[in-house]
């Protein structure tokens, strides 16, 4: 086009600018722009917008702006597509305070901007968790600037929900309706799902029936989300109703559904029927995908089938299908609750080789097996090599070690780890404690075990029923009456017996 002899109108060039656009091939489309510049066409506004819109998706913003001025040079009146697209690309390099001083800065200079730009502005206010500014701006505009609609409320509903401020987000639900706003699929999804995480399944199922009765029709989505609380609730004879609803109103289910199915039966130890959903998939035309696999290995490793469970895995294998950490983890924690360890270090080597980074739930399983199954000194040098490898541990991987380590009579061990937790300051717990003294008493050690209870209520962690019936118990056998009456009495005393 660009030798031809007449030289196509600019419209024609941006026709081709805005399909690169389009496709997000972002930079050919500024490139060329340059090139009709260099060739002496002039761009007109489309040109122009298409851009801004360039650089606002290569997070260029500057460059954006710099288009702007352009325009206003050129003396073309920017219009709604132009602004919006700058407050968008504001909002998406996280600039939201710059996108509400620019639009600030647009008002006080004349220009007008519709629903969409209050739209974006109100998503990217509501993107940095400041719901309430955008409850403001949203009373700001309303019946003065532009009429707010329902993409607007929707997005706050969302936000709120997202913060459990669910008794907020139903407000202004209300207030959609008094309006003539009319709530829409994404407004009732929402706000169901609102209610479902704070435990509301009532009204959830509630906003179901009155999206039926106003000829909203539910989507997969909507249903998901039911079908998600009442499995975490372990309702899931309940979830059958809702699927029941979902069938005659022709929704079809989708992998998120049986997954989540799954996951519900395998939450009440119902392992069977989760493999009969899991088979039930393929005939419906529904592919299992790697959380579906997942879900079902470790089911089936918390009701002791590990051998189902490996043969899963490997059928995932057959497929092609790259298993993540966390069906990984499920299956190593079956491992080595069943003392199968030597089965988890092939799979250790795996996830390294598939640059699937094992974390600190892997480490925590593996110590715990090896502690279990007697194998203290390698769960003391995996321990060491976790932390050279500065792998961030939590309480729980003290804990099972600490726990293997008193169990295993390796009292002096386990002490060093403690002294190690109280040095680095995390917050011990009543269960640590219990543990040491335990094993302490065990080993007849009762004056160290009294001195452990002194030094833990000087450490701010009050000894509970099971602390002292621990201690009580091990000086009655030693027949050391006299301090186990004491120690009783103190207990009556605090409450505990």
């Amino acid at each position: 086009m660009l030798c031809m002899r007449h030289t196509p109108p600019i419209i024609q060039f941006n026709k081709i600018l805005d399909s690169f656009a389009k496709t997000k091939h972002y930079s050919t489309a500024v490139s060329l722009s340059h090139r009709l510049e260099l060739k002496g066409i002039q761009p007109d506004l489309s040109t122009l917008n298409i851009l801004i819109n360039c650089f606002c998706h290569m997070g260029q913003i500057t460059f954006g702006l710099s288009v702007l001025a352009k325009i206003l040079k050129r003396c073309y009146q920017p219009d709604t597509i132009t602004l919006n697209t700058l407050i968008k690309g504001l909002c998406l390099k996280g600039q939201v305070k710059k996108a509400l001083h620019f639009h600030d800065k647009l008002l006080a200079q004349g220009f007008q901007l519709d629903q969409v730009s209050y739209g974006t502005l109100i998503y990217g206010v509501c993107k940095i968790g400041d719901t309430t500014a955008a409850i403001k701006l949203l009373r700001k505009i309303d019946g003065r600037l532009t009429k707010p609609n329902v993409v607007m409320y929707s997005t706050i509903i969302d936000a709120l929900c997202k913060y459990q401020r669910v008794s907020e987000a139903y407000g202004l639900f209300s207030e959609m309706a008094v309006k003539g706003i009319f709530a829409d699929v994404v407004t009732y999804s929402t706000l169901i799902y609102g209610f479902c995480i704070v435990g509301k399944l009532k009204e959830a199922i509630g906003l179901l029936n009155e999206m039926v009765l106003k000829t909203i029709n539910p989507d997969v989505y909507t249903y998901n989300i039911l079908v998600d609380a009442l499995c975490k609730e372990g309702k899931v004879k309940e979830t059958k109703s809702v699927l029941a609803v979902m069938l005659k109103a022709c929704v079809k289910s989708n992998v998120i559904t049986y997954s989540t199915l799954m996951d519900g039966y395998v939450l009440v130890y119902e392992v069977k029927k989760a493999q009969h959903v899991f088979n039930a998939m393929s005939l419906m035309g529904v592919t299992p995908d790697v959380h579906t696999y997942t879900i079902l290995i470790n089911g089936f490793c918390k009701s002791k089938m590990v051998g189902k469970a490996l043969n899963l895995f490997k059928e995932m294998h057959q497929k092609n299908m790259v298993p993540d950490t966390v069906t990984y983890n499920s299956l190593i924690d079956g491992l080595c609750k069943s003392g199968r360890i030597s089965y988890v270090w092939d799979l250790i080597d795996e996830m390294h080789d598939r640059a699937i980074p094992a974390n600190v739930i892997t480490y925590n399983s593996l110590i715990d097996g090896l502690c279990k199954n007697g194998h203290l000194d390698k769960a003391i040098a995996l321990f060491i090599k976790i932390k050279d490898k500065g792998i961030r541990l939590n309480m729980f991987t003290f804990n099972i070690l600490f726990d293997g380590l008193c169990k295993g009579g390796r009292l002096k061990d386990a002490q060093e780890v403690l002294q190690e937790l109280l040095d680095k300051g995390y917050h011990v717990d009543i269960y640590t404690y219990n543990v040491m003294i335990n094993g302490l008493c065990k080993q007849d050690l009762l004056d160290e075990a009294l001195a452990m209870l002194s030094k833990m209520e000087d450490n701010g962690c009050k000894a509970n029923a099971v602390t002292f019936e621990i201690i009580i118990s091990a000086l009655f056998e030693k027949d050391e009456n006299d301090k186990a009456e004491k120690l009783l009495h103190e207990m009556i005393a605090r409450g505990l017996l």
